[in-house]
């Protein structure tokens, strides 16, 4: 198990599932996107200061922030 942050870029992954130390409103946001037990996720980049990354999910292409990557728990 690890945190989205410290995967590797262009590696495929599986979400397991989303921390509870985020507020409801961002994890009900995150699952409206598709952030949900068993979906597949892969880094595509991460910015200078590791501050964001640009994640592919379901594909479709997003960036979050360090803070909410984070919390999102993969295997």
């Amino acid at each position: 198990m690890l945190k989205l942050n410290e995967c590797k870029e262009n590696k495929l992954y599986t979400i397991l599932y989303v921390d509870e130390s985020l507020s409801n409103k961002i994890k009900r946001r995150l699952y409206d996107l598709g952030f949900l037990t068993g979906t597949n996720i892969k880094i595509l980049r991460e910015s200078l200061l590791k501050k964001a990354y640009l994640v592919e999910i379901r594909g479709y292409t997003l960036c979050i922030r360090n803070t909410i990557a984070k919390s999102i728990i993969v295997k």
